[in-house]
C-alpha cells in the first residue's frame, strides 16, 4: 500500500472515530438534558398542584380530591408521609399501586433524594417529590418515560451528523494528500542529499567516501578469498594544462568522458568512482592477479583515442597504481593507501602502471615519519640556517650571503636538504618551511646590516611558493617589521620552476618586484628558458649552475656557455653569480669573464650565523680560501647537499 493510501485510511479512520465518539457524547448529553427537563417538569407540576391547596395547611382528603383532576396518562400522584415513608393515598388501579410501591422501594425515600429515575420492568419511571407546606406530607409525581431511543436521536440530528461526516471525510482526504505530498517531497530531498553526499556532482560517480564503502562491501562479499579484489587508482595527465588553456568547462567535459570510458571498459560487477581532482578509482571484484596486465592495458586503452570537445580533438594520458585484497591490505583505508603509494611510484618512475610492493611502503612510511618530525622541527625551532657568502670579484669583499636550511634529526642525524625539501613539497609543509626561513633570514639580515652595513640576503623559493598568493604580503610585512632595505633581499627561483608556468610567475614576480626586492634565476642553464620570457620577467640576477663552473677550466664548452651567459646577462642589464667555485683557477677565469659574484667552497663553506659574523668583521679585501670555518666538513666539495636551496 502506498504512503498516500495509508495516510488516507489512517485519517478516515481517525475522523470517523472522532465523529462516533462525539456523537456518543452528544447522545448521552442530550439524554441527560432530556431527563433533567422531565424532572424539572415533574417538580413544576407538583408545585402548581400544591399552590392550589390551602396555604394554612391542607388535609389529606383535600389533597386526594385534588389529585384525580390533574392526573395524566402514565402519570401518578401519591402522598407520602415524610417521616415514615408510608404511602397515604392509593391509586384507582392496582397496577399503578404496584408500580408506585416498586418506585418507593427503589428510590428509598428515607435517603432524602427529591428526584430521580427508577427502572421497572425494562421501563424508566421519572419521579419527583415536593413538600406540602404546613403538613408532614410529600407529594410524589411519577410518570413513565416515553419515546426515548437512539433512532429518534439520530433522526433529530441526522442531517447535521451527515454534514459533519462529509466534512470530516473531505478533510481527511485533503490532509492525507497534502501530508503524502510533503512526505514524498521530504523523502525525495533526503534521497537527493544522500545521493549528493555519496556521489561526485560532476561525473555522478561514487565519491571518495563511497569508494571506501564499496570496497568494504566487496571485501565482505569476497570472504572465500579465492580471487582477489583489485583497487586501481587512475591519475589523468594534462588536465591542469587543459583547464588553464581552454577553461574549466573543457576540463569538466574531459572528466565526464573519462568516467564514461572507464565505466564502459569494466564488467558489470566492477565499479568506478571519482577519487578526487584528476584521479579515479576502479574496483574490480573476483579478479585474478595473473590478468592485471590485461586489465591495465584495457583501462589505458580506453583513454588512448582522442576526446572531442566542441571542435577540438584532445589527447590525454594516465598512470595507474594497483593494490590487491587480501595480499596487500585487509581494510579499505589501507588498500587505498597502498594503491596511492603504487601510483606515486609509477609517476616517479615514468611507468604506465605499478603494482604495490612491500619495499614501496617502507620508504613512504619513513617519509611520513620524517614529514611529521619536520612539522615538529619547524614548530619547535629545531631547524637551523647556515649562510654561504657571495664574494664580489671586483672588490674582494663579501657582498651577500645565501641562506641554506639545515636539519639535524635527533635520531637520524643530518638530513639532506634534497630529502626534507622534497618531503615538504610533497606534503604541503613547504609553505610553513618557507615562512620560517624567510622570517629567520630577514631578521638576521637586519642584524648584520646594523653591524656591518650593506649586505644582500638571498633566500630560495620553491616552485610551490610561486602559487602562494600570500607570499608577497608576508615578505612585505617582514621587511617593514625588521626595517630592512628591500633591495638587499634577493629571492632565488630556479629556472625550471619559473618556466613551468611563466605567465603565473610573471604575475607573482611583478608583485615581488613592486616591493623593491631583487629576483634571481637560480641554476641557470639547467632548464629550458625562453629568452622572450627572460626579457619580460622582472629579473635582476642570474646564477650560473655549478655544473658548468666546476669543469670550465678543462671543458671549453662549459667555458663558452659561461662566457655567453655572462654576455647575455650584461646585455639585459643583469648581474651574474657563479656557483660551485672550488679553486682559484675558476675564480680567476670568472674575473676575466667579468662575472660579478662568486660562491663556492673555495670562497667559504656554509656556516652558522655567528661564524659568518666573525668573517664579516674583517673589513679588508680577502682571499677567503684560507678561512678556517669548520662547519659542514662532513659535506664534500661538489656535493649537492651543500647547495640545494631551502
Amino acid at each position: 500500500m502506498s504512503l498516500r493510501l495509508k495516510l488516507i485510511a489512517s485519517f478516515v479512520t481517525a475522523s470517523l472515530a472522532i465523529v462516533l465518539i462525539f456523537s456518543a457524547i452528544s447522545y448521552n448529553s442530550a439524554k441527560n438534558y432530556s431527563h433533567q427537563n422531565e424532572l424539572d417538569h415533574a417538580h413544576k407540576n407538583n408545585i402548581r398542584l400544591i399552590d392550589m391547596l390551602d396555604t394554612k395547611g391542607a388535609t389529606l382528603e383535600q389533597i386526594e380530591r385534588m389529585i384525580p383532576h390533574h392526573k395524566e396518562n402514565d402519570s401518578f400522584y401519591i402522598v407520602i408521609d415524610a417521616k415514615t415513608g408510608n404511602i397515604l393515598s392509593q391509586q384507582e388501579s392496582g397496577e399503578q399501586n404496584k408500580i408506585l410501591n416498586q418506585v418507593i422501594r427503589q428510590i428509598g425515600m428515607i435517603s432524602g433524594e427529591i428526584q430521580g429515575i427508577a427502572s421497572i420492568q425494562n421501563q424508566n419511571y421519572f419521579w419527583a417529590t415536593n413538600s406540602i407546606p404546613g403538613t408532614s406530607y410529600l407529594l410524589l409525581n411519577t410518570f413513565r418515560q416515553t419515546g426515548e431511543s437512539v433512532s429518534r436521536f439520530l433522526n433529530f440530528i441526522g442531517l447535521a451528523l451527515g454534514i459533519t461526516i462529509f466534512i470530516a471525510l473531505w478533510f481527511s482526504f485533503w490532509a492525507a494528500t497534502i501530508l503524502a505530498n510533503l512526505y514524498q517531497r521530504l523523502a525525495n530531498q533526503k534521497s537527493e542529499i544522500e545521493h549528493k553526499s555519496r556521489h561526485d556532482p560532476l561525473t555522478q560517480l561514487p565519491n571518495r567516501q563511497s569508494i571506501g564503502n564499496i570496497i568494504q562491501e566487496a571485501m565482505i562479499a569476497n570472504d572465500d578469498k579465492k580471487e582477489n579484489l583489485l583497487l586501481c587508482l587512475v591519475d589523468i595527465h594534462g588536465l591542469k594544462e587543459i583547464n588553464d588553456s581552454l577553461g574549466h568547462e573543457c576540463g569538466d567535459a574531459i572528466l565526464r568522458q573519462v568516467s564514461k570510458r572507464l565505466d564502459d571498459a569494466l564488467r558489470s560487477s566492477d565499479r568506478v568512482g571519482r577519487f578526487g581532482g584528476d584521479k579515479f578509482a576502479v574496483i574490480l571484484t573476483h579478479s585474478k592477479t595473473t590478468i592485471v596486465d590485461e586489465i591495465c592495458h584495457r583501462l589505458l586503452g580506453s583513454l588512448d583515442s582522442s576526446f572531442h570537445i566542441e571542435d577540438r580533438s584532445l589527447f590525454i594520458g594516465a598512470t595507474l597504481g594497483i593494490a590487491y585484497y587480501p595480499d596487500h591490505a585487509d581494510n579499505p583505508q589501507t588498500l587505498i593507501q597502498k594503491a596511492e603509494i603504487a601510483l606515486h611510484k609509477a609517476k616517479d618512475s615514468g611507468k604506465d602502471f605499478v603494482i604495490f610492493e612491500a619495499q614501496h611502503d617502507k620508504g613512504n612510511v619513513e617519509k611520513l615519519h620524517l614529514a611529521n618530525d619536520l612539522r615538529e622541527a619547524i614548530r619547535n625551532g629545531d631547524l637551523e640556517l647556515h649562510y654561504q657568502p657571495q664574494l664580489d670579484l671586483r672588490t674582494g669583499k663579501i657582498a651577500g650571503v645565501e641562506a641554506l636550511c639545515r636539519w639535524t634529526h635527533p635520531v637520524h642525524g643530518f638530513i639532506s636538504p634534497d630529502t626534507f625539501i622534497d618531503i615538504a613539497e610533497r606534503t604541503g609543509i613547504i609553505k610553513q618551511l618557507t615562512e620560517w626561513v624567510l622570517a629567520t633570514a630577514i631578521k638576521q639580515c637586519a642584524e648584520w646590516q646594523k653591524s656591518y652595513g650593506s649586505l644582500t640576503m638571498s633566500v630560495n623559493l620553491s616552485a610551490r611558493n610561486l602559487h602562494d598568493e600570500t607570499l608577497g604580503k608576508q615578505i612585505a610585512r617582514l621587511i617593514r617589521h625588521w626595517q630592512v632595505i628591500p633591495e638587499k633581499i634577493c629571492l632565488e627561483i630556479t629556472e625550471t620552476a619559473m618556466m613551468a608556468d611563466p605567465e603565473h610567475a610573471m604575475v607573482l614576480l611583478g608583485e615581488l618586484d613592486n616591493l623593491g626586492v631583487k629576483i634571481s634565476i637560480d641554476d641557470f642553464g639547467t632548464g629550458y628558458s625562453s629568452l622572450g620570457y627572460l626579457k619580460k620577467l622582472p629579473v635582476d640576477e642570474i646564477k650560473i649552475d655549478r655544473s658548468f663552473v666546476m669543469n670550465m677550466k678543462d671543458d671549453e664548452n662549459d667555458a663558452s656557455i659561461i662566457r655567453a651567459t655572462v654576455g647575455l646577462a650584461h646585455d639585459l642589464g643583469l648581474s651574474v653569480v657563479a656557483e660551485g667555485v672550488e679553486n682559484q683557477e675558476s675564480q680567476d677565469i670568472l674575473q676575466m669573464l667579468n662575472c660579478e659574484y662568486a660562491q663556492g667552497y673555495h670562497i667559504c663553506k656554509p656556516a652558522p650565523a655567528e661564524e659568518i659574523s666573525r668573517l664579516l668583521g674583517n673589513t679588508h679585501p680577502i682571499n677567503i680560501k684560507d678561512s678556517q670555518l669548520k662547519n659542514m666538513d662532513s659535506i664534500k666539495p661538489g656535493s649537492s647537499q651543500a647547495y640545494k636551496p631551502a
